[in-house]
């Protein structure tokens, strides 16, 4: 089990608690899927962690189930029926991240023709999900740190604040404690969000969920695809692969596998694995692993992380990574 302890340790189960799962339990925790020591715990841990409302920090590679915990953390607590409202960080342009979480009145700037309340206010009554934030500009963490230290937002142009009610969850891939050491995080942001720590070990840490993630996936296939089969070798195949992405690169193929499914079980010649490995899963392998895997096309690697444009261009330029060449080779 690597999974990191809050600062306050919850029981793994309350006393007189039944063992057997209730309903809702099994519904909100269905997408963690997996026979592994460290899932077994954290589903253990969930129910607990959910009724508290502290913020919690998912820290895990791309692909790992980082947004499936945030939302089991949210329908299992007494939140769940307010809303739950994502926003990825990385996703959208430094410019607009400002206006997106904090919103803006109207004519605050131009194009602003109707006032927008920001996500941090539709979530008030429940959650807000930060994904991916490492990649937050200094000057948002500065209005976050305010945000969560007096429960009140300022929407651009606005003349006074927002009282707002809502539970953080964070998630990033990136090792945040090293960001902090580097200035490019806030500590002060850090030890706010950090109060409880979830940490999701990669795919290939932990192969024997595997094959219990492929028959998931398999029986979400829709439009008559399925049930997609493997043979034994193409599950002892699947096991040993080093998933760069993770699950999310496992749901992929199990979609890729039902386009062509004709009824007989997979060989391994047949698996669309990457040929990519991902050594020490550090950040600039995964940049690369994406960028090869999408011919070093930067708008498909860009989706395929789950990043904009410029995340990935910043990125590329932090670990000193050159456009490929014409003829397809990365350049040294």
């Amino acid at each position: 089990m690597n999974l990191a302890s809050a600062p306050k340790q919850l029981p793994a189960q309350a006393p007189g608690q039944d063992a057997r799962p209730t309903r809702p339990l099994q519904d909100a925790l269905g997408a963690i899927v997996g026979p592994s020591p460290s899932l077994c715990a954290l589903r253990a841990r969930l129910p607990m962690l959910a009724r508290s409302n502290c913020s919690v920090l998912i820290t895990g590679e791309t692909g790992t189930g980082k947004d499936c915990v945030a939302r089991a953390l949210h329908e299992l607590g007494e939140r769940r029926s307010g809303p739950m409202v994502s926003i990825n960080c990385a996703a959208l342009p430094d410019t607009l991240l400002d206006s997106e979480l904090f919103g803006y009145e109207r004519g605050a700037f131009t194009g602003a023709h109707a006032a927008y309340p920001g996500k941090i206010s539709l979530a008030s009554g429940g959650t807000l999900f930060l994904d991916e934030i490492g990649d937050m500009p200094l000057h948002a963490q500065a209005k976050l740190l305010r945000v969560i230290e007096t429960r009140e937002v300022f929407p651009i142009g606005a003349m006074r604040s927002r009282h707002v009610d809502v539970r953080i969850v964070a998630a990033t891939h990136c090792a945040l404690e090293q960001a902090v050491r580097s200035g490019a995080f806030r500590a002060d942001l850090f030890y706010r969000l950090n109060v409880a720590r979830v940490e999701l070990l990669p795919l290939r840490q932990r192969p024997e969920d595997v094959a219990a993630l492929f028959e998931h996936f398999a029986g979400q296939l829709k439009d008559g695809a399925g049930p997609v089969r493997v043979t034994p070798s193409a599950m002892a195949l699947m096991q040993q692969h080093d998933w760069p992405g993770n699950a999310r690169e496992l749901r992929n193929l199990v979609e890729a596998a039902g386009l062509v499914f004709d009824g007989r079980p997979l060989e391994p010649a047949e698996l669309p694995l990457s040929r990519m490995t991902q050594p020490g899963g550090d950040e600039s392998s995964r940049v690369i692993a994406a960028l090869e895997r999408c011919d070093w096309n930067r708008t498909r690697a860009a989706e395929m992380l789950q990043w904009s444009r410029m995340t990935l261009y910043r990125k590329m330029k932090q670990f000193h990574i050159a456009p490929a060449p014409v003829h397809g080779a990365r350049a040294p």
